[in-house]
């Protein structure tokens, strides 16, 4: 039996050759510095029909870039989360670019750990979304960071040189409150997270809506971390207080099913004697009955925006203004005007 001799491999001067264009004209399109959109679809279209594979190393080495992106995650299994990161992913992707992710648990510590990490393996930019906003650890390892930095949904100090994508969660909560006083909802108790900036704004929003109210006195806070734990504790010290609570509003989805534990413990009825506001649209919001009530925001499009905004600064490493985008509330059956 006759063996085939092996197929020699396609080298970029017969890319540049079939492409009609400089080898000069192949690297930058397969880098995704193309000159024009045509230049660069033609010389793909070459080297798809040549089977040409770049050398990603060798590229890396002469461009002094590696193609890659950090994402530093403080709780990959949140679906919020992962949403945020399948976002992100779809354009870098689709711009030539792999995104190395790092989970860092929501433990402040190994926030700074996941970016030295990334910064050895010498990413192009980072993302990151930091379980905190003053560890000094991570603080200092972002000092220490060359390349550009996208933080989403944090407020660094500012002598921080990295760009934001930030969530507008004063609109969508302040929102769900109003719609709480206007059903005649005066004890409205509120969890949220640590003392983060997705926090700041959902507290100030609601107590806004009940200062305009008449209702100030009757907002109850109970922070906390964002666990299915706090979610129970924060529900039974609601329902526990001496006047009522009649309204609650969770400051996150992962507080749902711990308060809705206690919610069955109490033998209640959410939308006769309990209303409930949940924050980021999960699927037990939706399957409950009755459905919960919930301040939605497009988690995909922030991870987009994310990536965008670093790709932007790669290319030209300018100041960007904050990017916010929004969020709104969206009524059902777990929120009914007080009886």
């Amino acid at each position: 039996m006759t063996r085939k001799p092996p197929r020699r491999p396609v080298n970029i001067h017969q890319v540049a050759e079939l492409a009609g264009v400089g080898i000069a004209s192949v690297s930058r399109a397969l880098s995704g510095q193309g000159s024009s959109a045509e230049m660069t679809e033609r010389v793909l279209k070459a080297a798809r029909k040549l089977g040409y594979t770049p050398n990603v190393l060798a590229q890396s080495l002469r461009l002094r870039a590696t193609r890659s992106i950090g994402f530093v995650c403080s709780d990959i299994t949140n679906p919020l989360l992962s949403a945020i990161v399948s976002g992100a992913e779809s354009v870098l992707s689709g711009s030539g670019f792999s995104v190395l992710l790092t989970n860092s648990g929501g433990i402040p510590e190994k926030d700074a750990e996941r970016i030295e990490l990334l910064r050895q393996r010498q990413v192009d930019g980072l993302i990151i979304l930091p379980a905190i906003e003053n560890d000094r650890a991570t603080l200092a390892a972002l000092r220490a960071t060359e390349v550009p930095v996208v933080v989403i949904d944090r407020e660094l100090p500012r002598d921080l040189d990295v760009a934001y994508v930030l969530s507008d969660h004063y609109t969508g909560v302040g929102d769900a409150a109003r719609h709480l006083l206007e059903g005649g909802h005066r004890r409205i108790g509120l969890a949220v997270g640590l003392d983060v900036r997705p926090s700041r704004e959902r507290v100030r929003a609601v107590k806004d809506q009940a200062r305009a109210f008449g209702a100030a006195r009757g907002v109850i806070v109970d922070s906390g971390s964002l666990s299915d734990e706090h979610g129970e504790r924060a529900m039974e010290r609601f329902l526990a207080a001496k006047s009522p609570i009649t309204a609650v509003i969770l400051g996150g989805n992962q507080m749902l099913e711990g308060a809705l534990r206690a919610v069955r413990r109490h033998g209640l009825k959410l939308g006769r004697d309990l209303s409930l506001v949940c924050c980021d649209d999960v699927p037990l919001s939706r399957l409950h009955d009755p459905a919960i009530a919930t301040v939605m925001r497009d988690t995909g499009l922030l991870g987009q925006r994310a990536a965008e905004v670093l790709l932007e600064q790669i290319r030209e490493r300018q100041p960007t203004a904050p990017v916010v985008l929004p969020t709104w509330f969206e009524r059902r059956d777990s929120c009914r005007p007080l009886r």
